[in-house]
């Protein structure tokens, strides 16, 4: 792969019931799906706007049973592989360094706000920072990259996944390392009805 540059981006078949569930529990499968494609289809469309490559990383067994314009905005599809959020994460990290990739940027396909800007300040901050992350009100965080040579899978090892301690954990971890980071603003994952009505979405 000769990309110096790759976003890398974790995507679901947005198939109802089995996106979005704890927001489907208020407004039910059909519009959780439809917020979730909305979502991922809007951050896609800014991808395609900043100009940078990039790779979906498809939970499920093949990679056609993602919309087919998303997979034809991609260079190349890959199934997620681990057995948690963090594990899945250090694999596509390694995956697209051991091809060639220089700086790698990844994020969820669930996060409101995202635009063609705060992907090229990602990639900005890392011409400055071992790694670059953006923050999500929930105490997670919706993005993280690296620079290849400062990638550090350790920083991802015991952070208790899908709570308030995410980011806190995680840059404790930075800081533990003397691993410089860049950190964007803060964004908004939509996974329950409060988030929902906290931004103003028009889907």
């Amino acid at each position: 792969m000769t990309h110096a540059r790759m976003i890398a981006l974790f995507v679901k078949p947005p198939i109802p019931g089995l996106v979005k569930t704890r927001l489907a529990k208020d407004i039910g499968n059909e519009a959780a799906c439809k917020i979730y494609r909305y979502l991922a289809e809007s951050i896609i469309d800014q991808i395609r706007v900043s100009g940078i490559q990039m790779a979906l990383f498809f939970d499920g067994k093949e990679a056609e049973e993602l919309p087919e314009s998303w997979r034809k905005s991609a260079v190349k599809f890959i199934a997620q592989n681990g057995e948690d959020l963090g594990r899945r994460m250090v694999n596509a990290f390694r995956n697209l360094f051991d091809d060639g990739v220089e700086q790698m940027v990844l994020l969820g396909g669930d996060i409101y706000g995202i635009d063609a800007a705060y992907l090229k300040q990602a990639f900005d901050l890392l011409l400055t920072n071992d790694m670059v992350i953006g923050p999500a009100f929930d105490g997670g965080y919706c993005l993280a990259g690296f620079n290849k040579a400062s990638f550090d899978a350790s920083l991802f090892c015991d952070i208790p996944w899908s709570t308030e301690r995410v980011f806190e954990l995680t840059m404790e971890n930075a800081l533990a390392r003397c691993i410089s980071t860049g950190i964007l603003k803060t964004l908004r994952d939509v996974d329950r009805l409060d988030d929902l009505l906290a931004i103003d979405m028009k889907w």
